[in-house]
């Protein structure tokens, strides 16, 4: 019984691990595709 207690939490925190690294890279994804190329948003400088 404790081993099945055991395995279902390693297997929660390693979804929430995963979960939280996608959505990271799916901001920085976003924000390269947004900033790049032809069509991107003007990035403001330093002056």
């Amino acid at each position: 019984m404790l081993r099945k207690l055991v395995l279902a939490a390693a297997a929660a925190s390693a979804l929430a691990a995963v979960r939280r690294r996608s959505a990271g890279r799916t901001e920085a994804d976003l924000w390269a595709e947004a900033t790049r190329g032809p069509q991107a948003v003007s990035r403001p400088t330093t002056r």
